[in-house]
């Protein structure tokens, strides 16, 4: 027996779903659920929740269905942020990155791993998140080596990945090059300074407006537009870079803007995008002022070399004032990109990189969405796919740092590269090229980027690429759930390597689930304090209510707003079924497995395996089209709406007469079609059909509630081969719920308590009504307090069809007051229903407002119109009999 308090600590723990998951069925149709690889340095947060839980639900569905299910989970190496994690901590001992050789560091960062790493897969075990945990991969392990350096090799004998001097964004922090799609553009407070450049040979001035007057030492031209007359005589001269003798040329060129700053721009082409463009253009010389670390170089006067770029800067001002060639200084806003892991300001920097040519990849993942071989849902998610990869660029795959893949690569003595699966086949390509016996290769330093081996995790994740039972099952059989923010990081690069690798798609559906924001629909993050923990929500409301409320919230299109109070509503609901199943119990129902709902003829009962089946197959529809907002609702609305306030309010006149046999149950009005035996076997049933549609969202409640009603093995309810004659029943019992509705609702207008007993008297011309009162007497009584015969006093009617009930309330009531509170109650309604209207009507509120805003307040203009239209009818219709 249940106790009488729900407490999901007393079972949650108890569980775990790792045999299930781990189960294969090789006769059964495959899927595969792809979980996106969290990074190894990852805690759960809110975004990991909702993505894990939606993909568990599809998983759980499947098996219960009876497909061979693969949940397939694994861990990112993710290479910057778990080096910069591990060398922090080695800062924190005394020990700096320098003093390292790479194998030693590598040492560290191996050990941190095994023993501190990968803490989110424990965390996904806590939510109920049932992979396929020994299976688990990672991103660096023996067989991701293997499949990573297969397909750079294919690459780059396809001529595909190649080796060049671009300029690329370089995080200093870091020491490396990051991809374009690691920046992270910011809005900060800068300076802008007017600086005047001497003219050669003259007593004038030219005045140049930048941001950045740290790298004036790698100008080598200053730019003005043809068409600036204010200019144009100074074209072809000379003029003299501030604290140096050296002279650069002014030049004419369109990118020089009149209408911003000074109208003249310095060119510094190894410091900037747009000034390598233009000094390529114009075939100037670059001169690379700042060294890896963001510290100016030998390239600069003596006096500012080795200092960092921020202090260069503000050196440079001040001596620029000092020295009278500081015009003014304009303080604005600006945005300059950072590096998303370090966080700190990225620089231009022209380096040696590897690259991908990407654009000729994109073509193949491009036609598999158009062709529809690939589909996304929600559609429209597809138009951020089509725009990433229409204008995509070359992409830079090398990382300066040690931990990741290095890049299969080696150097000759002249600088020859040689691509190879390992250094001894390296060298035998060497000797091959060279012709006689090389001393020495040198491997490249690099490694590649993350993004590199997480776009062929389709792929690693089965055994490619070796030729592995896996991969011929459950390749393109898969389905990714993920956010739309990596669409183009993991996507989009998974379709174009795996697709390059195979020749055929990885998976045929992508799920982009919604953002998880805070109550007040703010992003979350740290720096605002809006972050909510979804451990600490299992820890404070359990793990099924998160997940419910998750799942209940995940709507296309729309972002999820969480809060405690949307949680405790999911935690409500499960309380409300733990205390179903206990009145089950109490009532003796019980899981009878020779049940046949073919069987049953009492209508009550046909009333509730009809609405519990047609509940499951909504379920089942949405579900496939991956609704699960729909999902949530559709178990909601059976299980209270039709279960818990209706059906259990109707069978409780009989299961609580618990002295009362079945037998003895004859003198009883509902006996002749409703027998106890009947509405406990129902019971049972339409709560096991509940269990097992809850298992995918809440496995935990619904595995517990399933033992306690004696079900211990759970499958998908396959109820449409059920032919039953539902017709009769359910037209009678909504006949019944309308009645009780009815009356319900006219008490309320007139403020006669619910419980109150009023006689009533029907009239109608439906000649089986007097059977149905005969059968449904006492839950009239019940239910609607009210008792059919005869009626002597004031009465107001209630007409239903054929039917019109006359409510007697001799005495209940005063009429006159009765009629005028009722006036003024429309009245007050009235009023909300112009304020709602005038809202409805103005085209700022409906632009502005939140959806759900909108929907509340047409939903109320609905509400008050039916409520006034009820409350005239009333008013015209009391009267005396």
């Amino acid at each position: 027996m249940l106790d009488k308090n729900f407490d999901f600590e007393s079972f949650e723990k108890n569980f775990s779903f790792e045999i299930e998951a781990s189960l294969r069925n090789s006769k059964a149709e495959p899927f595969m659920v792809l979980l996106p690889p969290p990074n190894v340095t990852g805690s759960l947060h809110m975004g990991h929740a909702l993505c894990y839980t939606l993909q568990d639900v599809v998983a759980r569905y499947k098996r219960l269905k009876g497909y061979d299910v693969l949940f397939q989970p694994g861990i990112d190496h993710a290479g910057i942020v778990t080096q910069l994690l591990v060398e922090k901590l080695l800062h924190e001992k005394g020990i700096e990155k320098k003093s390292l050789s790479r194998d030693t560091l590598l040492k560290e960062i191996w050990f941190w791993k095994e023993n501190s790493g990968g803490n989110i897969l424990n965390q996904m075990k806590t939510l109920g998140i049932s992979c396929d945990f020994s299976r688990q991969r990672f991103t660096l392990d023996e067989n991701s080596k293997k499949a990573i350096t297969k397909v750079f090799i294919k690459l780059f004998e396809d001529g595909l990945i190649y080796r060049g001097e671009r300029m690329v964004n370089w995080d200093p922090l870091i020491g490396s090059a990051i991809s374009d799609l690691e920046v992270s553009e910011r809005e900060v407070d800068g300076r802008l300074c007017y600086i005047k450049y001497n003219i050669v040979d003259s007593s004038e001035c030219i005045t140049v407006a930048t941001t950045r007057p740290e790298t004036l030492f790698g100008d080598v031209a200053v730019a003005v537009n043809p068409k600036d007359e204010k200019y144009a005589h100074w074209i072809g001269k000379s003029v003299i870079i501030p604290f140096t003798n050296r002279k650069i040329p002014v030049i004419a060129d369109d990118y020089a803007d009149p209408t911003k700053g000074s109208g003249a721009v310095k060119i510094t082409p190894a410091h900037d995008f747009n000034d390598y463009i233009v000094g390529t253009k114009h075939k100037l010389p670059i001169i690379e002022i700042m060294d890896a670390n963001g510290e100016l170089n030998e390239n600069v006067p003596e006096l500012f070399q080795k200092t960092n770029r921020f202090d260069a800067r503000d050196k440079i001002i001040g001596l620029l004032e000092k020295n009278g060639l500081l015009e003014k200084v304009d303080i604005i806003k600006q945005t300059i990109p950072f590096g998303d892991r370090s966080g700190v300001p990225l620089e231009p920097r022209i380096t040696s990189q590897w690259f991908v040519d990407a654009e000729k990849l994109a073509s193949a993942a491009i036609q598999a969405v158009k062709s529809g071989k690939i589909k996304f849902i929600p559609k429209h998610w597809e138009n951020l796919y089509f725009e990433w990869l229409d204008n995509i660029k070359p992409w830079c795959i090398s990382r300066q740092i040690w931990w990741g893949h290095r890049i299969p690569a080696w150097y000759g003595p002249d600088g020859q590269v040689f691509v190879a699966e390992n250094a001894d086949i390296a060298m035998q390509k060497a000797i091959k090229f060279y012709g006689k016996n090389v001393i020495k290769l040198t491997q490249d330093e690099d490694v590649l980027d993350t993004w590199f081996s997480s776009g062929m995790w389709p792929l690693i994740t089965l055994g490619w690429p070796n030729d592995t039972e896996e991969l011929h099952r459950f390749y393109s059989k898969m389905i990714v759930v993920t956010g739309f923010d990596i669409i183009f990081f993991w996507i989009a690069r998974m379709v174009m390597m795996c697709t390059y690798a195979t020749k055929e798609i990885p998976f045929p559906e992508v799920y982009i689930h919604s953002l998880v924001r805070d109550e007040k629909g703010q992003k979350m993050s740290k720096s605002k304090g809006n972050v909510i923990d979804p451990i600490s929500l299992c820890k404070k409301y359990g793990a099924d209510a998160l997940r419910y409320t998750l799942t209940s919230l995940a709507s296309p299109g729309r972002d999820i707003r969480m809060s405690d109070k949307s949680i405790e509503i999911g935690r409500n609901f499960l309380t409300k079924l733990w205390n179903v199943v206990r009145f089950a119990q109490i009532n003796g129902c019980v899981h009878n497995k020779d049940f046949q709902c073919n069987k049953i003829s009492n209508p009550i009962c046909l009333w509730i395996i009809y609405q519990t089946k047609k509940m499951v197959e909504n379920v089942e529809a949405s579900i496939e089209n991956y609704r699960f907002d729909e999902v949530v609702g559709c178990i909601y609305r059976c299980i209270k709406d039709y279960f818990c306030d209706w059906y259990m309010e109707f069978i409780k006149p009989i299961l609580q007469k618990s002295a009362i046999t079945d037998k003895e149950i004859e003198g009883y009005s509902l006996s002749q079609t409703l027998l106890k035996k009947d509405i406990r076997d129902t019971t049972a049933w339409a709560i096991q059909q509940f269990m097992r549609v809850l298992y995918p969202i809440t496995p935990f409640i619904a595995k517990k509630l399933s033992g306690e009603m004696g079900v211990l093995e759970m499958s998908w309810p396959d109820l449409k081969k059920m032919e039953i004659d539902y017709k009769n029943a359910i037209e009678e019992i909504e006949f019944l719920k309308e009645i009780i509705s009815s009356v319900r609702s006219m008490k309320q207008c007139i403020n006669i308590a619910p419980k109150e007993n009023l006689k009533a008297r029907i009239e109608t011309s439906d000649s089986n009504f007097e059977a149905f009162i005969a059968n449904y007497s006492d839950i009239l009584h019940e239910m609607a307090g009210i008792s059919i015969g005869s009626v002597t006093g004031q009465t107001v009617p209630i007409v239903l069809g054929k039917t019109i009930i006359h409510i007697e309330f001799s005495g209940k009531i005063n009429v006159a007051e009765e009629k005028e509170r009722l006036r003024r109650e429309i009245l007050k309604l009235e009023k909300v229903k112009v304020e709602a209207t005038a809202r409805l009507s103005n085209e700022d509120f409906i632009s502005k407002a939140a959806e759900e805003v909108v929907s509340d307040h047409k939903n109320r203009v609905n509400f008050v119109e039916s409520k006034i239209q009820q409350i005239n009818y009333i008013i015209q219709n009391l009267e005396v009999v």
